[in-house]
């Protein structure tokens, strides 16, 4: 790749974090002050209890685990002579955004449902460098081996689903299976954003994202009302109140989204490299037909990069699709599993 190249998208991505970052300014924060003076569009709420459900014993037992010099907190389900089926949140989650998947599969598997380093009752260490995709691989691996396992059934979604597949590609010997949900390879996002406008302009975010405060600010906005407008869909029930109200008990802390915008921050390349990975561990993707942040070509470059696996686009459902339609992902889980006698 030509010195032209990379200095041409230098320049282009910071046009669009700027661009971006304008945007939220004019017409998310402005108006607020344009409405309300005197008001402070930022208090947030501070929850001192959590809510009930967070402290459910269906969902599991709570415990801490020292991986890669890192403190991680994770909730713990189901017989532990039985294999591990580990479970990797996105953005803006926590463990809590697979409960659905838990009590589904606690009763064949051991489930472990982490907070990834920087989320909910996790260590969040201060500074980008500490939120490079190539440590938080290093984390799960450790996390695996200290949990008393060699190889696990890894499920993920949205950025824990980059992590996922990056640990695959560094070491496929520590999977069974891996399932990834509304996600992608980093390579593959990468690629996309630098040679496809759709796949460009759905990650508007992501550019905004790698900017200081702005972002912070943009999502603290409202008392935390991104998470309504997230994870609440119309016609659905899968995801209540009181579950928004668990999103906000974590997110209502100080500084609690720097860590998580530093996933987008100490990983936004300029570069990617094109690789085939013959490696056969099972392996699904699926994709929600709904979902606003990542284009459905990405199944095409990663069925080019990833000859072996299974890709899936689930009709009515949009970007957080094991919350959303439990029902459908939990069938698509099992059936890789039951295909490949796990």
């Amino acid at each position: 790749m030509s010195v032209l190249t990379i200095v041409y998208r230098f320049c282009l991505a910071n046009v669009l974090t700027a661009y971006y970052c304008t945007l939220t300014v004019l017409f998310s924060f402005l108006p607020k002050y344009i409405t309300n003076p005197f008001g402070d569009p930022w208090a947030m709420k501070m929850k001192l209890e959590p809510p009930a459900s967070l402290r459910d014993p269906k969902y599991g037992l709570h415990k801490y685990i020292k991986v890669n010099n890192i403190k991680l907190h994770y909730v713990d389900s189901g017989d532990a002579s039985k294999p591990l089926m580990l479970f990797l949140h996105g953005f803006p989650e926590f463990w809590y955004s697979w409960r659905h998947q838990i009590v589904n599969f606690n009763k064949d598997y051991r489930c472990v449902a982490v907070d990834m380093r920087g989320y909910g009752d996790s260590e969040r260490p201060e500074g980008v460098s500490h939120y490079k995709i190539e440590i938080l691989v290093d984390d799960i691996r450790d996390l695996i081996r200290q949990l008393g396992y060699e190889k696990c059934i890894l499920i993920s979604h949205d950025w824990g689903g980059l992590v996922a597949c990056k640990l695959r590609d560094t070491y496929p010997e520590a999977l069974h299976a891996l399932v990834m949900l509304a996600s992608t390879s980093h390579e593959a996002w990468t690629e996309l954003i630098w040679t496809t406008d759709e796949q460009r302009k759905m990650s508007g975010y992501v550019f905004m994202f790698r900017a200081p405060k702005i972002p912070e600010l943009s999502l603290q906005i409202d008392n935390l009302t991104i998470f309504e407008q997230y994870m609440l869909v119309k016609g659905k029930d899968t995801t209540t109140m009181e579950d928004i109200e668990c999103f906000k008990y974590w997110f209502c802390k100080q500084m609690a989204f720097t860590p998580p915008l530093n996933y987008y921050r100490a990983n936004f390349s300029y570069t990617f490299t094109k690789k085939v990975h013959k490696e056969n561990v099972p392996f699904l993707i699926a994709h929600g037909a709904n979902d606003r942040y990542i284009s459905h070509s990405v199944l095409d470059v990663m069925n080019e990069a990833y000859p072996n696996i299974e890709t899936v686009i689930v009709d009515g459902v949009g970007h957080f699709m094991q919350q959303e339609e439990p029902v459908k992902v939990n069938k698509l889980i099992s059936d890789l599993l039951t295909k490949h006698n796990l």
